[in-house]
Order: C-alpha cells, then sequence, then structure tokens
C-alpha cells in the first residue's frame, strides 16, 4: 500500500513536473494547422497565425500569439492583432468556465461594416464558441478601429486607440477608458455598456472628454439591432467646457438633444444651444436631423425670442464700454470649428440687447463642412435705424479661417450707430444725415479689410479700401486711400468714429491718406483737401495736409514728423484768409473758445495769416524730458503777435501720448499782441462785453507758470485806450472746479460796455479788488473803485450760470438814482421811445446791499446817508429797506419791478411806495422848482407798464397826499391887496396895466404862511394831477390847482389868493398866479383883473354911499384903507366840493340898507363868516349874509398840453424865482 501510494506520490509530481518542464521543450509551431483550423470552427471564421505560437499549462494557463488574423483579407469585418496575450483562470478552467485574468491586444485593427441596407457586418457571425460565457478581469487594447460605409463609401478611422479596462459579457457588458485620435486630435474616453432594462439592447454611456481639441461629447442611450440594422435611441451632448487647458481662444458653449438614430438617418429633438457660462448664456432653442450616407447633411434651426448679450459680456448698464467690433468679427470667424459632414444651420432672434440698445430681426443662415462655412444670409437691425447684411464665405475653417463677402451697412442715424459702437448712451446728436456702405469685406485672423469700398454719406460719395492687418509679435497695422469727389466732414465724423473706436485699440501702426476735390467742414465749403498720415514704432509723420490753395478763400497747408526713438521732431502749419473771421469759423467745431475770439476780431475784413511751429528734442541731460517749444504767430490788420509755449514734459511719444505723465512737467506760456485799435484787443481777451474801448493802439502781455498738475503764476497786462489794467496771482485749472487767486489792479476803464451804453457815456472808472476764483463763483474782496469821484468800496460774489449769482454789501460815496434807476430799467444809453434792455430785473439772483454817505434824486435833491438792497429772483428786481435822510427828516422807497418777454404783459412793470417824513421843504426841490420853506410830508404810490422809457413814463399812475406845516410861500404876500387900496382910493390904478405894475412887486416881495395843509394828488398816464387844494393862512386864502405831463415836461399851477378880514367887504378880491412851462425856468403870470374889477366896484358903492349921504344932508363917514385890524386865527381850510358861488352882483345895494343919521357913529359891522353854511350847494332863492365873505370855486381842471402859445407867452414873462408863486 505504502509502495503504491509511493509511486502515485511520484507519478503525480513527474506529471506536475512534466507540465511545468514540458512546454518548454514542446514546439507548438508544428500544431499551427491543427490550432487554426480548430480556431476557425469555434469562432465561425478563418482564424490565421503567422507568427509565433505559444502555450503554458502552469503556473497559470497561457496563450501567446502573434500576427493572428480573424477573417478573410476581402472581408469588410475584419480583425488584426500582432500580438495576442491571454492568462487563463486555472480553477475556472477545470470548473468549465472561460476567465481570463488578462487579455492584451498590441496591434489590434478592427474593420467593422455597414452594407447599403445599414445591416452591420461583424467579423464573426456563426460559430459555436459563445461570447457570453467570456470574462475578462483586465483588457488592454492598442490598436485601431475603422468602420466603413458602403451606401456612401466612406470610412470613419479612430486610430492611436488605447483601451483599458473589463469585460464581463462581451456583447453586453464592458467598462473601461482609453484614448484615440479622430480627426487629427488626441481625445481621452470613457466607455460603460450594459444590458437595457427590457433586456432587449445594450445600455451605452460613451463620454469624450476635451483633448487637444476643446470639445466634450456625451452619448448616452439604448443600442439595439433589428435584423443586425443598429439602431439609438438616447440623448446627445456636445460643449466646450469653460476650464479646458487649451490655447485655443472662445467662448463656452453647449449644445444639447435627444437623438433617434439609424444608419440612414438621425433625428435630434428638443435640442437646446447655450453660447457663454450656464449663468449668463444666450440660450436657443429648437430643432433638426441628419442624414448620412453618399450626401451626409446636418440641418439645424435654433431661435430665440430675445437674448441678453449684456449679460453675457458682463457689461452693465451704468457701466458702458466700447464695443470692441474689430476683435470679436475676427474672433468669431476664427472660431468656427471644420465640420465633419455638410452642415445648414438657421439661427434667429427677434432681439438681442447689446451695448444698452437692442438689435433686432437677427436672422442668419449658414452652410458649412469640413472645408469651408458658407454665409448665405446675415441681416439685422441696429441702433440709428440701421440695417446690416452680409454674406460670404470662410474658407479653411479654425485659426486661419479667412472670410470674403459683400457687406452692406444702411444707417439713417450714424451718429446714433456710432454713440452705440463707442459706448455712449447721450442722446444729442449733431446731425442725422444718411450712411450707406458697402464694399468687399475680408475677415481673417491676420486682416480685417474693406476692398472696394463705396460709402455714401449725404449725397456725397467716398471710394477706397480700409484694412486692419496683423503684423510681426501681435501688432497691427492700419491701412486707408480715400477719395471723393465730394466730402462731408460732418456726417464722415460718425463713420470715422466708428471705425476708429476708443484710443485703447487704435492700431500700432497706420498709413492713412485722403484726397477729395470739395469738402464740407462745420458748414463751410473748401477745396480741395488733401491729408497723408503715417506713424509706426520709429516715426509719426503728418507728411502732408492741405485745406485749399491760394485761389480759395481760405488755405491751411503744413506737414512735420517726429522721431519716436530720438524724440526729435517738428510740425508747421500755415493758415491763411481773407479775415480772421473766416478762420475762426473754420476751426469752430475744433476750438470754440479760440473761433469765437477771432470770430469777434474778424469783423473788419482784411487779409490774415496764422503759422504754427512746433520743435520737439530730446534732453542732453538723459533724464527724459522731452524739450517742447511751440508758437503760434498772428498777422492781421486788427492783431499782431505771438503765443509760446514752451516744456520739458517727462513723456515718450514712442509709446503714445499720456496726459498723466505731463504731471510735475513745468511749462510756461507767454503771449503778446499788438493792434492799431484798443477794441481788438479788447475783444481778442474777451472783454468786449465789459469794456468799451477807444480809437488808438494798445498791447496785451500775459503768462502761465508752473508745473503741470499743479497751481501755476499767473500774469496779465492789458494797456491802451480807454483801459490799463493788469491782474496777477496764483491758479489751479487742472481742479474739478478751477481755482484762483489773483490781484486785480485797474487804473482806467470805461465800463460802459457792461451797461449796454455807448462808449463814453459814463466816466471811467478806477478798481483794485482781491479776486477769488472757485469754478464758478468768482469773489472780489477788498474791492475799491473811483466812478466819476465817488469811490466805491465793499465786498462782491458772482456765480456764473444760467442766471449770474450777485451777492455783498458796497459803500459809495455819491450815489445817483436817476443813474442807478436807467441801469436797473436797461433805459441808460437809449432813447426814451427804445425799447428797453433787460437791465438788472432778469438773469440774476442774490442780494446787493449798498450805503452811501450822499445821494441825488432825479432833479437834483440830496440824501444823506442813503442804504438799502436790491435782491433779484432772476424774474424780478426789489429795492427793500431803502432809507435816506433827507432836509432833516427822512425817506423810505419799496419798489418791486420784473419784466415779461411774452404774454399780454409783455414789457417792464413796476410798483413802488414813497413816504417822507419831517423834511425841510426847502431841501426838497426838482430842478429850478423847490418847495416851500417848512415842513413836508408825502405819501405815495406808483405803478406803471410799459416796453420803453417812454411807454413806462406814459403809463405811469398812482395817488398821494402832500402835507406841508409851517409853510412859507413865496411871491404871495397878502400886503398886495392893501396897496391895491391905496392906489386905487389915490386914484394911481386906473386901469389894469397900472394896477398890475403897482401890485406885482409887493406880492412877490413877501411870503405867505400857512400853518398846516393836506395836499392830494393823482398820477394817471403819466400826468399829475392836484385837482384842488385850499392853502389857509391868517390873512389870505389860497386855492390851487394844475398838475406836470412828465412826457411833455410840461407844468401848469394856478393860485387864486383871496383875503381873509374881519372888516366888511363886499364882493371878493382875488389875485390869480399862472405858473406855466418847463421846471427848468417856469413862466409867472399875474392876473388882477378880478382885484381890478372888485376895486371898481368898491369905487362905485363908496361913491354911491357918499353921494347918498349928501342928499341926505349927513356927513360922509371916513372909511379906512386896512383889511386887517388884527390877527386872525388860522381858518380851517374847505373843502372843494362846499366852496359857494355868489348868487347875485355883489355891487348891488342891499333892499334893507338905511342911512345913518349925520354924525352918528358908525357901528362896527359883524366879523366875516370864515366857515361854510350849513347847505352843500347854493340855492337860487336865497343870499348870502350882508358883509360875509363868499369863497368862489376855482375853473376846472386844465388838461395840460405843450401848447405853442404857451411857449410864446413863456418868452414873454420873466421866469419866477425857485420856491415862488
Amino acid at each position: 500500500m505504502q509502495t503504491t501510494l509511493l509511486g502515485l506520490a511520484i507519478a503525480l509530481i513527474l506529471a506536475l513536473l512534466a507540465a511545468l518542464v514540458g512546454p518548454y521543450f514542446v514546439d507548438w509551431n508544428q500544431f499551427r494547422p491543427q490550432f487554426e483550423a480548430e480556431a476557425s470552427r469555434v469562432i465561425g471564421t478563418p482564424v490565421r497565425v503567422t507568427g509565433k505560437l505559444d502555450a503554458l499549462l502552469l503556473p497559470t494557463p497561457t496563450l501567446r500569439l502573434r500576427d493572428v488574423a480573424v477573417g478573410s483579407d476581402n472581408d469588410p469585418a475584419k480583425i488584426r492583432a500582432g500580438k495576442l496575450d491571454v492568462e487563463f483562470d486555472l480553477g475556472a478552467l477545470m470548473r468549465g468556465e472561460w476567465r481570463a485574468t488578462e487579455l492584451s491586444l498590441d496591434g489590434f485593427a478592427l474593420d467593422l461594416g455597414l452594407d447599403r441596407q445599414g445591416r452591420f457586418q461583424w467579423p464573426s457571425t456563426a460559430g459555436r464558441f459563445n461570447l457570453g460565457s467570456l470574462a475578462i478581469d483586465r483588457m488592454n487594447v492598442a490598436g485601431r478601429i475603422a468602420l466603413h460605409d458602403a451606401s456612401s463609401g466612406a470610412t470613419l478611422r479612430i486610430d492611436d486607440l488605447k483601451f483599458s479596462g473589463d469585460v464581463r459579457a462581451l456583447a453586453s457588458s464592458m467598462r473601461g477608458e482609453g484614448s484615440f485620435t479622430l480627426l487629427g486630435a488626441r481625445t481621452p474616453f470613457r466607455i460603460s455598456s450594459g444590458q437595457s432594462n427590457d433586456g432587449k439592447g445594450t445600455r451605452v454611456h460613451f463620454t469624450a472628454e476635451p483633448g487637444e481639441r476643446p470639445l466634450l461629447a456625451d452619448l448616452d442611450g439604448t443600442l439595439t439591432f433589428d435584423n443586425t440594422v443598429p439602431k439609438f435611441e438616447g440623448a446627445l451632448t456636445l460643449a466646450r467646457p469653460a476650464d479646458v487647458k487649451s490655447t485655443e481662444s472662445g467662448q463656452t458653449w453647449k449644445l444639447s438633444s435627444r437623438v433617434k438614430a439609424n444608419p440612414s438617418s438621425a433625428a435630434f429633438e428638443q435640442v437646446e444651444a447655450a453660447y457663454g457660462p450656464d449663468d449668463n448664456a444666450l440660450r436657443l432653442t429648437g430643432g433638426g436631423d441628419i442624414r448620412f450616407g453618399a450626401s451626409p447633411l446636418l440641418r439645424l434651426a435654433l431661435s430665440a425670442r430675445q437674448l441678453d448679450a449684456d449679460r453675457l459680456l458682463a457689461r452693465g448698464t451704468t457701466n458702458m464700454e466700447p464695443l470692441r467690433l474689430l476683435p470679436a468679427l475676427r474672433t468669431l470667424v476664427t472660431s468656427l470649428p471644420a465640420l465633419p459632414l455638410p452642415a445648414q444651420i438657421e439661427l434667429s432672434s427677434d432681439q438681442i440687447a447689446l451695448g444698452g440698445r437692442p438689435l433686432q430681426n437677427v436672422a442668419a443662415e449658414l452652410r458649412g463642412d469640413d472645408k469651408s462655412w458658407t454665409i448665405g444670409k446675415f441681416e439685422m437691425r441696429a441702433p440709428g435705424a440701421t440695417r446690416v447684411a452680409a454674406s460670404g464665405m470662410i474658407s479653411e475653417p479654425g485659426p486661419s479661417a479667412r472670410f470674403i463677402g459683400p457687406v452692406n451697412i444702411e444707417s439713417s442715424d450714424p451718429d446714433v450707430l456710432a454713440a452705440w459702437l463707442q459706448g455712449r448712451t447721450d442722446a444729442t446728436y449733431r446731425n442725422q444725415k444718411p450712411l450707406r456702405l458697402r464694399g468687399g469685406a475680408t475677415v481673417a485672423a491676420d486682416r480685417i479689410g474693406i476692398d472696394g469700398m463705396k460709402a455714401e454719406v449725404n449725397g456725397g460719395e467716398i471710394e477706397g479700401r480700409l484694412a486692419l492687418l496683423t503684423i510681426a509679435d501681435g501688432k497691427t497695422r492700419l491701412e486707408a486711400a480715400l477719395k471723393a469727389a465730394s466730402l462731408d466732414v460732418d456726417a464722415m465724423s460718425s463713420l470715422a468714429g466708428m471705425l476708429a473706436g476708443p484710443q485703447s485699440v487704435w492700431p500700432d501702426e497706420a498709413q492713412i491718406s485722403l484726397d477729395a476735390g470739395r469738402a464740407l467742414v462745420a458748414g463751410q465749403e473748401v477745396r480741395p483737401v488733401a491729408a497723408t498720415l503715417s506713424y509706426g514704432p520709429r516715426t509719426i509723420a503728418l507728411d502732408r495736409i492741405q485745406i485749399g490753395d491760394a485761389n480759395s478763400d481760405r488755405s491751411i497747408s503744413g506737414a512735420g514728423s517726429f522721431d519716436r526713438i530720438d524724440g526729435n521732431g517738428k510740425l508747421a502749419l500755415d493758415a491763411a484768409a481773407p479775415s480772421l473771421a473766416q478762420i475762426g469759423g473754420f476751426i469752430a467745431p475744433f476750438a470754440p473758445i479760440a473761433a469765437e475770439r477771432l470770430t469777434a476780431l474778424g469783423s473788419l475784413p482784411g487779409a490774415a495769416r496764422m503759422q504754427l511751429k512746433a520743435d520737439f528734442a530730446r534732453a542732453k541731460d538723459r533724464t527724459g524730458r522731452t524739450n517742447a517749444r511751440a508758437v503760434l504767430d498772428i498777422d492781421a490788420p486788427q492783431v499782431k503777435g505771438a503765443i509760446t509755449l514752451t516744456a520739458a514734459p517727462n513723456i515718450d511719444i514712442a509709446r503714445g501720448v499720456d496726459l498723466a505723465a505731463l504731471g510735475g512737467s513745468e511749462f510756461n506760456i507767454e503771449t503778446k499782441l499788438t493792434a492799431n485799435n484798443t477794441a481788438s484787443i479788447v475783444q481778442a481777451v474777451g472783454l468786449d462785453r465789459i469794456v468799451s474801448a477807444g480809437d488808438g493802439p494798445a498791447q496785451f502781455e500775459s503768462s502761465a507758470t508752473g508745473i503741470w498738475g499743479s497751481p501755476l503764476q499767473l500774469k496779465a497786462k492789458l494797456t491802451g485806450i480807454g483801459i490799463d489794467g493788469d491782474i496777477q496771482g496764483t491758479g489751479n485749472p487742472w481742479a474739478d472746479q478751477p481755482t484762483a487767486a489773483l490781484t486785480v489792479a485797474v487804473r482806467r476803464a470805461d465800463l460802459a460796455a457792461l451797461f449796454g451804453l455807448k462808449p463814453a457815456s459814463m466816466p471811467s472808472i478806477a478798481l483794485s479788488s482781491r479776486l477769488g476764483v472757485a469754478g464758478n463763483i468768482f469773489t472780489f474782496d477788498d474791492l475799491d473803485t473811483m466812478v466819476g469821484g465817488s469811490r466805491l468800496r465793499g465786498r462782491l460774489v458772482l456765480t456764473r450760470g444760467d442766471e449770474t449769482g450777485v451777492d455783498g454789501e458796497i459803500g459809495l460815496d455819491t450815489l445817483d438814482l436817476a443813474v442807478v434807476t436807467g441801469l436797473a430799467f436797461g433805459a441808460a444809453g437809449h432813447d426814451a421811445s427804445s425799447p428797453l434792455d433787460r437791465g438788472w430785473l432778469r438773469g440774476w439772483r442774490g442780494k446787493l446791499a449798498f450805503q452811501a454817505l450822499s445821494g441825488v434824486l432825479p432833479g437834483g435833491t440830496e440824501l444823506r446817508p442813503v442804504s438799502g438792497a436790491i435782491k433779484g429772483d432772476g424774474q424780478s428786481l426789489t429795492l427793500e429797506n431803502f432809507k435816506a435822510g433827507i432836509g432833516g427828516g427822512e425817506a423810505a422807497i419799496d419798489l418791486d419791478a420784473r419784466q415779461t418777454a411774452q404774454g399780454p404783459n409783455q414789457g417792464t412793470s413796476f410798483n413802488a411806495r414813497v413816504q417822507l417824513s419831517g423834511v425841510d421843504g426847502a431841501a426838497l426841490r426838482y430842478r429850478s422848482l423847490t418847495m416851500p420853506g417848512g415842513k413836508v410830508a408825502l405819501q405815495m404810490t406808483l405803478a406803471g407798464q410799459g416796453r420803453s422809457a417812454a411807454g413806462l413814463t406814459g403809463a405811469l399812475s398812482g395817488a398821494g397826499t402832500l402835507t406841508l406845516t409851517e409853510a412859507r410861500i413865496a411871491g404871495l404876500d397878502p400886503r398886495a391887496f392893501e396897496v391895491a387900496l391905496r392906489a386905487s382910493d389915490g386914484g394911481q390904478a386906473t386901469d389894469d396895466i397900472k394896477l398890475k405894475d403897482i401890485v406885482e412887486p409887493v406880492l412877490a416881495s413877501g411870503t405867505l404862511t400857512v400853518p398846516s395843509a393836506q395836499i392830494p394828488f393823482s398820477i394817471k398816464d403819466g400826468r399829475l394831477r392836484v385837482e384842488a387844494a385850499t392853502l389857509d393862512a391868517r390873512r389870505a386864502r389860497v386855492a390851487i390847482a394844475g398838475g406836470y405831463d412828465l412826457l411833455a415836461d410840461q407844468a401848469d399851477l394856478r393860485a387864486v389868493m383871496s383875503p381873509v378880514t374881519t372888516r366888511p367887504i363886499n364882493g371878493r378880491p382875488e389875485i390869480r398866479v399862472d405858473l406855466n412851462g418847463s421846471p427848468d425856468g417856469m413862466a409867472r403870470a399875474v392876473d388882477v383883473a378880478a382885484l381890478s374889477s372888485w376895486l371898481g366896484m368898491r369905487a362905485i358903492d363908496r361913491e354911491t354911499r357918499r353921494l347918498d349921504q349928501l342928499e341926505r344932508g349927513v356927513a360922509p363917514e371916513s372909511e379906512t384903507d386896512e383889511l386887517w385890524d388884527e390877527e386872525l386865527p388860522a381858518a380851517e381850510p374847505i373843502p372843494s366840493s362846499e366852496v359857494r358861488i355868489p348868487i347875485r352882483d355883489p355891487r348891488r345895494k342891499s333892499s334893507g340898507a338905511k342911512a345913518a343919521p349925520a354924525g352918528a357913529a358908525v357901528a362896527p359891522r359883524a366879523p366875516v363868516a370864515v366857515s361854510p353854511p350849513p347847505s352843500p350847494s347854493p340855492s337860487p332863492s336865497s343870499s348870502p349874509p350882508s358883509g360875509s365873505t363868499v369863497v368862489q370855486p376855482l375853473p376846472p381842471p386844465i388838461d395840460i398840453k405843450p401848447a405853442p402859445g404857451v411857449m410864446r407867452m413863456q418868452k414873454q414873462r420873466p421866469a419866477a424865482p425857485a420856491g415862488t408863486f
């Protein structure tokens, strides 16, 4: 037994030893025919092994084959392998299972095919081996796969395949990863498969990750075979991820769809396309299909109602930036990929928000294949009512792609289009001239251009070419050659702005030429126009500029160059025109302030010439600074001189002119101008609205010195006829609000122009002040001015703007209210009938307080002192708190005036209130007229409206009351009545003329004292009227009436004086005094007709009584010639409505009178009644008591008119002394 067991053990050992060692001593190649035959029988297709064949049993069953081929050479489906190594699991083999722990295929080549019916052709279709029973723990494959399509004759090759994974059932379960090369790009991939839920197909998930090509493809669905015809249904995703590490530039995008595919076609449903990051992507939806076979075609239609490109580009509406159109076009063209099969793609959107404005009706039709893209149609509506249409071809898709095709742009408002492209949102346009541009466009990575360009701008046509080239090191070069028979520069500005874009994207080099037979600049025609300029890394050159010629109204020519390496350069420009105004009009769009000054100077004709010469040289001290000097020479009949700029900026023009780099650079600007006429210099420096200059030579010098960006030292001096002054100090023009601190000294200036007056119509002033400037605010401190011998001092703050702001306090020696009122109302310097200027009524806002030691009212009345304030609110002027001392009393005036430019109340209107109290009458005067001595009080209101001074005066209205206290009226002496009595009794006054010669000297030699009186008056239509007023004195009563016509400057005053006595008298003696004429010298006339009549009646009455006494034998009684024997109390004034008219002839005797006996004493008569009877109106049946004095009414008011008779009377009568009647 032991021997048997030992024998079995030895036999087993020998067997194992034979299994381990035997294969190394067996030549397996001699069994090649048997192996090939058995393998072909098991697989079901011919198998050939042309290389080495090895097999091992232990330690693991191993099979090694070299140069293995499965299938015949003529089969469309076959497998080739240069090396096949497989290790089997020994335990699984012993259990009857096929399980490989590792399978390696090198030099693997798998050819698959689709026949014309779309049936799949495998290398093996019949065999006894069940592939589903084979499991591979680790499978490594290196080789290629090719798919042959019989219907199209095309072959899809996947080269350089690397795969590592595992297989559980070759037909249904696989998992692994690897990489392959497809269409020349290395692509990593992952794959997994498994049986579908219904068991009828295979679930496949294949992902191609971005590799050398930045593209991700994901296919997830079910693969089934219907009679060997493959069908797939699932989801397809193509995308360019955002985190791709690729040298290619481009925006991320994603395309997803549901797919139903078979060998002949595929349908895409629920297509969603997204361009850009997920949060801000442009999303379109649609559908499409693909056709396979001999003529494959992909059709895709995508659309969207509204897209937000601003959100995609992270462009907020409040942070607008210029649209970089040209780089975007270049990126779009070069980023289109080459398609593996022909395609037709339609894209459309109702609206795309871009640059803060909508692009409307955007539509594109694309056709593409592996060689090119064809743009069949591209249309859109852009801002500015712009229509854009393009078509063409993009050849060689990829980095070297090139677009060539026609482009047509039509814009009704090119300025809006340019504003949109430049990122502006302003809605103010300089012109709205249409633009049409067409030409052959070329867009490539190295070139963007338009050849054969024709642009129609405002009816003019421009031809030529434009090209933006990419040269070495990524730099760009602009080439432009333009020609035009007629060129509108204003309308071309939009096109130029659109093509140029922001300065930051200007090309590194440029060569530009322009030739136009006629050009329109700022509405002015010039011919011809030619310019050539260029710049590059070494030089900047203005090779030629020529505007106009010797036969034109104006001409500008010049040239210049600058060496960007050495820092040396020069520029020369020469401008000539028949007048400076034409030069100013030409440069108005570019330098409006300088043009305004030149236009003002060019009012007189005369050939003008301006030359600009500039030189640049790099400093020799190697500090990097550039010495620059520019001189502008001006030679014109009106003004001659030069403006010189010198600077040493630390800038490198080779890298561009950066104004920020000028900071810290010293510079100096000097100006020297001379003129034969001072007005020319005044206009040149912009003082023509302030200073009125005279005829005669003048000189202006100024300088500004300092460091760029820092405060400057400023000096200026102007001398000439009518002006002599200078300023000096510091100023900072670089601040957001420019500031300055200056000292102003004006020794002589005629400021008539400031007030709209004629030159020399007001005295010259002398002024000194400290002037502070802060933006639009000008502050005059320590203001000291001499105007016509009157000194003005104070502080004034002016604010420039739509409405000038005025605030301050001033003090004066003397204030002429007539002059100030004329200036305020805009009447100064104009005829009375001329329309009023706005004066001080409109256009300013603020408050100006003033004080004066003395003032003068119109007519010559002196005020001392004067104070008040003027306020303006932009539409009206208010005089408030005006107070003044006058004749020991006080005056107060309040005034409100405004000027209305439109409406029914067009013109100037005002309201005023005047008060006088406690004023000495002798201090009140109007020209040659003087108020009577005593105290005067006045209450008066005034109002008026008119378009001229005459109209304002003619519409003057108002009312008031003049109160007199202890008034002493010269020229009305009551003693004239006694003198008349004596002369009459003595027989001297035999007629009116002799009576007047006797009475008038006495009347004019004395005064009438009036204790108190109120004189009401009214003003209407520019006429002052005193209807009726009574002045009651102790011995006389004076009734006055009259008026004054302000426009005619004529006055008519009447005074009727009658005695007030206690003695009984019959009738009423009166003396009438008339004053007529101008207040400068009124004619005085004394009328004694009523007195003479009364004296005659008195003489008759006395003679009648004497004769009566003689008849009765009574001795005549003696009668005194005196009217007054005692002082009478002051009589109360009688209202004019109660003045009674006599009802009978005072010469008739009273019927009840009886003669007194002779020698009887004459009883004293009853006192004269000085009060009126109760009845307000006279009765025809009643008669006044005997011996009473009745005041007769005044004649009706006189409508004063400057009649010729009055003027003749003035020549015959002597003028009345001032302050007399």
